[in-house]
């Protein structure tokens, strides 16, 4: 195993032998790279981050020497994020940290809040177009009439509608079916979320979980499926589009289907073990142990699917991937983001970039590496622009035909 101990000492003997020639927003841009991750990136074997940094260094410094003036960030950002790539490690990038939500109120685990509007908005793929990708069923979008998939054309601020927040009324253009509409929606700062909606599709039950992330997204999961499971539903589509991940609160979301047992192992050799039983999730390490235990837990043994797609990542690809291997479900959809098997960190860097990097690696208790995705039973290609068009969604209705 590659020892964090032995990486820190290449990068502090790389960073020795790499005397910058001047300071600058460029050579500071790196050097904050370069000490992000000294704390703690967990390199694939025989990668020497300390020589791929001074290289970096060096061929910045290069450039620097060539420009007039102070070199600018944007020299640094191209070349840190050069650096990165040749780490070949695809779960560690560089890109813009997300600016926080308006008029969002901060949870539990990375990246929750409240959404004012009731809606999560995704960005369709290789476009700047936007899509409805979760509606909170009593908040301000549902109530102008938006649905999953809409597609949003015009807003006041299109970042803001990304996000999922207005300062205001806000009225915003919508394309569904071939029409093309106008809603105003009215923010309300006090709503949650985004967390867990049931809907039904005859006897089957939709389970939408849009996020691991924030307090009560669990408790919530458990409930909503409680009350289908007293109402006779025959299947359950547990759908994970969308859902970039979280932490002790997926996991405990996935307590409703299966019990589970993961090792975390980070690059000094430090392991954290997380356990899943019904109802209660542990996190036992060194310093002591995490854990969360649901007021009400259920668990649902009937069939089940599992829906994913390209945006589906981290723990949520975890929870697909364990229900995979148990045997448990049938994961329906396309391949997901690729990251279900490590532990990534946000790092900020200078001018809100941040660095995203591999921290630890997820086996198996007998020592066996997880794969970073959950494997498809069934590839059906997940178009959001298609579903707004036609109102048929590919995936769920090819989940809704294997539980028959």
């Amino acid at each position: 195993m590659f020892k964090r101990a032995i990486f820190l000492g290449a990068l502090c003997a790389a960073g020795m032998a790499a005397a910058p020639v001047s300071a600058s927003p460029a050579t500071g841009f790196l050097s904050a790279v370069r000490e992000a991750l000294a704390g703690g990136y967990y390199p694939k074997p025989g990668v020497d981050v300390g020589v791929i940094m001074d290289r970096a260094r060096e061929d910045l410094d290069r450039e620097c020497a060539a420009l007039a003036g102070d070199c600018p960030l944007e020299t640094g950002v191209e070349a840190a994020r050069r650096a990165v790539a040749a780490l070949d490690d695809t779960h560690t990038r560089i890109d813009r940290a997300p600016p926080p939500l308006l008029g969002a109120q901060a949870h539990r685990g990375p990246t929750a809040a409240s959404t004012p509007l009731g809606w999560m908005v995704r960005a369709v793929r290789g476009s700047d177009r936007l899509y409805v990708a979760w509606v909170d069923p009593d908040g301000p979008a549902a109530r102008a009439g938006v649905q999953r998939y809409d597609l949003i054309l015009a807003a006041p601020d299109m970042s803001a509608a990304r996000l999922g927040a207005f300062d205001g009324p806000a009225t915003v253009t919508l394309s569904r079916g071939g029409r093309t509409f106008e809603v105003t929606l009215n923010p309300d700062s006090g709503r949650r979320g985004p967390l867990p909606r049931l809907d039904r599709v005859g006897e089957v039950a939709v389970l939408q979980v849009p996020t691991g992330a924030g307090n009560g997204v669990a408790q919530a999961a458990h409930d909503l499926l409680a009350g289908a499971i007293d109402a006779g539903v025959t299947g359950v589509v547990l759908d994970l589009r969308d859902n970039g991940g979280g932490g002790i609160e997926c996991a405990a979301m996935a307590s409703a289907f299966l019990d589970y047992e993961v090792v975390m192992t980070d690059g000094a050799g430090d392991r954290r073990v997380l356990t899943i039983t019904p109802g209660a999730v542990r996190i036992a390490e060194g310093g002591g142990d995490e854990t969360l235990s649901l007021d009400r837990s259920v668990r649902w043994t009937g069939p089940l699917a599992v829906l994913v797609n390209r945006n589906t990542g981290s723990c949520a690809e975890a929870v697909a991937i364990q229900a995979s291997l148990a045997g448990r479900a049938a994961v329906i959809g396309e391949d997901s983001v690729g990251v279900g098997n490590n532990v990534i960190r946000p790092v900020p860097l200078p001018d809100g970039w941040r660095l995203l990097m591999t921290t630890a690696y997820n086996s198996t208790p007998d020592g066996e590496l997880l794969p970073p995705r959950p494997p498809l039973d069934l590839e059906v290609t997940d178009d959001p622009v298609a579903i707004s068009a036609t109102g048929r969604d590919a995936v769920l209705e090819a989940a809704v035909a294997w539980l028959g």
